[in-house]
């Protein structure tokens, strides 16, 4: 059966039900946002009482056994819903994040999404790996992949507003990088911005946002910014920053095979050259040399890397915008946000019969 339109659908705002008020949750809310008006985000206790007739329902990446009653409760409301996963949990191992990997891999854990998966009525990924895995491992759901979108309106309005890659600060160069915890490139990371900070001698700054490594952290000119909930805040301060070259390194391991380009939307929206590992799900989307350079995960490779575009405006230029170019004419929000929405359960009431 095909989704329907959302012009077609009950005016009602659509739910996106979480278990927190993450990064994910909100990207997710604002795929939705470019079709409706309204989004609310609830987390599973707060539905008792609330009409959802008429209303699309997102569940996203909810798996807590705490949380396990949510889809029998549903369905006995005759409420269907679209599961949204952008993490391949089955494939999230102690290598990867011994922490989490303590959670997920619980057998408790792993039973309750699976439950959350099979009572979908779509599942909605935004990664064709992650599909095809999900669709080899349910082969009864029906797993639908849509292109993540980028929502240009704050990159847009600040860089109209002003020359940002005009350097007006102090002239040293500046590498950015925005992340959550990223044990498993740590030393690649420690290893790389000490040599640069060594050999550039104070004419190169390091900025991390939400998590850097330890043993960064009396390295002089590497500096850690705190975590940004608000995502219009963090786009906002990712542009103050005025960083001339983003980088977005990732271990090539099978779990973060399946996840998505993020960072590569995320610096071609602001208009930030780019390096990336070369792994997916980079190599699908970047092409190198244009849109941004793509390194091996070593050391050396990625100093190389840095040097180039450190040592080449003109080059900086040119990812920049092309990247910018390609952002803006392929994961146009108002594009993506209306394909996720049509695939979202609208739960529209029935007439009585007569």
């Amino acid at each position: 059966m095909q989704p329907r339109a959302p012009t077609e659908r009950a005016a009602r705002p659509p739910i996106v039900v979480a278990d927190g008020d993450i990064a994910t949750t909100r990207l997710v809310a604002r795929e939705l946002e470019a079709v409706y008006p309204q989004v609310e985000i609830r987390i599973p206790d707060t539905l008792f009482g609330t009409h959802l007739e008429g209303r699309p329902v997102v569940i996203s990446r909810l798996c807590h056994p705490s949380y396990g009653w949510l889809p029998e409760y549903l369905a006995e409301r005759g409420v269907a819903y679209a599961y949204f996963l952008d993490d391949n949990f089955w494939e999230l191992t102690p290598e990867v994040d011994v922490h989490l990997a303590a959670f997920f891999n619980h057998p408790a854990v792993v039973a309750t999404l699976e439950n959350f998966v099979r009572a979908a009525r779509r599942v909605i990924v935004w990664s064709e790996r992650l599909r095809d895995y999900l669709t080899e491992r349910f082969p009864d759901v029906e797993v639908v992949r849509v292109a993540p979108g980028f929502d240009a309106t704050v990159p847009r309005r600040l860089l109209a507003a002003a020359s940002t890659r005009e350097k007006a600060h102090d002239g040293v160069l500046r590498v950015g990088y925005p992340t959550t915890r990223r044990p498993g490139v740590a030393s690649l990371l420690t290893t790389i911005v000490k040599h640069v900070a060594r050999e550039r001698a104070g004419a190169v700054k390091f900025e991390f946002v939400g998590w850097m490594p330890d043993a960064l952290a009396q390295v002089p000119h590497v500096t850690l910014f705190p975590h940004i909930d608000d995502y219009g805040r963090y786009l906002e301060f990712v542009i103050s920053r005025r960083w001339d070259v983003g980088i977005a390194p990732l271990t090539g391991g099978r779990f973060e095979s399946f996840k998505t380009d993020i960072k590569y939307r995320e610096y071609g929206g602001c208009r930030i050259p780019g390096i990336y590992s070369r792994v997916s799900p980079y190599v699908e989307v970047v092409t190198r040399g244009r849109t941004g350079l793509l390194s091996a995960n070593d050391a050396d490779a990625w100093i190389d890397a840095l040097d180039t575009l450190l040592d080449a405006p003109a080059l900086r230029e040119r990812i920049a915008a092309a990247a910018y170019d390609d952002v803006a004419e392929h994961r146009d929000l108002q594009v993506t946000g209306r394909r996720f929405a049509e695939l979202v359960p609208a739960n529209d009431v029935q007439p009585a019969s007569a």
